[in-house]
């Protein structure tokens, strides 16, 4: 039998980073929704090193993803995440379980939490512009394939794309995976529901129409396609 989540990684941060300032356990073992295939998210803060990396273990029977950062490198890690609209360590650090600390963790808690309060970056007009012309040259790769697996690579490809779309220009973070399906769902569930009702008419009916029309709806308001006239680069 393994250790518990909080246990193992109680136990891994003395043996393997015992001059450490600070730890946290995130994820979903953090919240106490582990399964048997979870791995163990940890963050690290020391603040000896000079630059931030990732390491992963396996020990104790758990896989364990480790995310090492400075006090400074952790602020640069915000800028990145604020650009991509991804607050993958901010949400590490609010919603983690603080396994090990020097008295900084709450104001690490209380600057991740105000980040991820302050959204991401908004869209520009010319990634609106962009999106508008592939999204749509995606789209009618999808009218028109007549293959059944070249359609269903198509349709993941410009799926994925829309839910981020959906999230950035209304100025909410978004999640990779499962992630931007729940960022979908908590920021509007009306458009999560008929976003994954058209996928799958096409899925299970092989219907294209409604996704269709999904897409078509998402864009009238900003213009819909764009291809006359789209240059970048230039």
């Amino acid at each position: 039998m393994r250790l518990s989540a909080i246990d193992a990684a109680r136990k891994f941060v003395k043996e393997k980073f015992p001059n450490s300032d600070i730890a946290f356990l995130a994820g979903s073992a953090s919240r106490g929704e582990e399964t048997a295939t979870s791995d163990l998210d940890i963050v690290i803060f020391d603040n000896s090193i000079e630059s931030h990396y990732r390491e992963s273990f396996v020990l104790y029977n758990w896989k364990i993803e480790t995310f090492i950062y400075n006090y400074t490198t952790y602020l640069n890690q915000f800028d990145v995440d604020k650009e991509s609209g991804r607050p993958i360590l901010a949400n590490m650090l609010a919603e983690g379980k603080i396994i090990r600390d020097n008295g900084k963790s709450e104001e690490i808690k209380d600057n991740a939490k105000s980040f991820i309060k302050s959204g991401p970056k908004p869209l520009t007009d010319n990634f609106i512009r962009a999106s508008r012309y592939f999204i749509y040259d995606l789209l009618d790769d999808f009218k028109d394939s007549k293959n059944h697996p070249e359609a269903i690579m198509t349709l993941n490809t410009i799926s994925t794309q829309l839910a981020d779309f959906i999230l950035r220009v209304n100025r909410q973070w978004v999640g990779r995976g499962k992630g931007l399906a729940r960022s979908l769902k908590k920021f509007d569930e009306r458009i999560y529901n008929e976003f994954f009702e058209s996928l799958d008419c096409y899925y299970k009916d092989g219907d294209k129409q409604p996704f269709i029309k999904f897409v078509n709806d998402i864009y009238k308001p900003f213009g819909g396609p764009l291809f006359n006239g789209f240059s970048q680069g230039k």
